[in-house]
């Protein structure tokens, strides 16, 4: 069963290794490490530097998961505006995807986040206290397992069209038959559902549904908007499309700005 298991996991991805996005390009500064999982894997990271506009100063960094499409360098314009907004950022291509070798799956996505997440306090980029982490599609679900384990690991997390279930997606995007059979054979995990995770969350926490998404089932959204506790902030990007939101300039973009400047400060004064 581990190969069809294999199959159904890899219906939330579609990874490749080609280059695409060289963040020099955008005139960023950076600088590749490699971070650990917990069982030794290595996982290719790009840490950007923060270059504040007009002498500003840096705000804090941001840990940034994509949404299991291509690999990070195709994803550089959905993050290269938080550096001129003052915020360092940290990528990473998950197993199976970039520079990346074994296979994307949902438990070596999380296991890949949890990795960078624990490089970055080792190696004192960020504290938790000045830690935004920014999630899309099924990179959200991988950032959520941070939480999962760290529950105030981070000053505050934005999440953009992450489904509710595992299988309930794979019924909703399949429907019967087919769905059924996908839901039957994901591999058995020990990773909770990222509503489970967002229903319980300790630290501020946005989610932007995207009203015209095609990737993530309408009813997924609606779960997660609506199995929102009070106090969660809710964006209904209308007229939004899968990854538009925040790959070209936006509203959306300012409105991240001061969730992840007020939950930084937040967390100072809870120091």
């Amino acid at each position: 069963m581990g190969f069809f298991n294999r199959i159904a996991d890899g219906l939330f991805f579609e990874t490749d290794h080609r280059q695409y996005w060289d963040y020099r390009r955008f005139g960023l500064e950076g600088e590749r490490f490699v971070s650990v999982t917990g069982n030794g894997t290595e996982i290719p990271s790009l840490f950007l530097r923060a270059l504040p506009r007009n002498g500003g100063k840096v705000r804090g960094t941001v840990l940034y998961a994509y949404d299991g499409t291509r690999n990070a360098s195709f994803h550089l314009p959905q993050i290269s505006w938080l550096v001129p907004g003052g915020w360092n950022v940290v990528l990473f291509d998950p197993p199976g995807a970039g520079e990346s070798e074994g296979t994307t799956s949902l438990d070596s996505y999380a296991e890949a986040a949890c990795g960078a997440y624990d490089a970055v306090l080792e190696n004192k980029t960020a504290t938790p206290q000045g830690l935004v982490l920014f999630g899309q599609s099924v990179g959200g679900a991988a950032l959520l397992e941070i939480l999962a384990r760290h529950p105030e690991g981070a000053a505050g997390i934005v999440l953009e069209g992450t489904f509710a279930h595992r299988r309930s997606l794979m019924l909703r995007r399949y429907g019967p038959g087919v769905g059924h059979l996908a839901a039957s054979l994901l591999t058995p995990t020990s990773l909770s559902d990222p509503a489970d995770i967002w229903r319980g969350l300790r630290i501020p926490a946005a989610y932007l549904r995207p009203g015209r998404d095609s990737s993530v089932p309408e009813k997924e959204l609606a779960d997660m908007v609506n199995g929102a506790p009070a106090g969660r902030t809710i964006w209904n990007a209308a007229k939004e499309k899968h990854l538009t939101a925040f790959g070209y300039p936006t509203e959306w973009r300012d409105r991240f700005l001061e969730f992840a400047d007020a939950a930084v400060k937040k967390a100072a004064r809870k120091k």
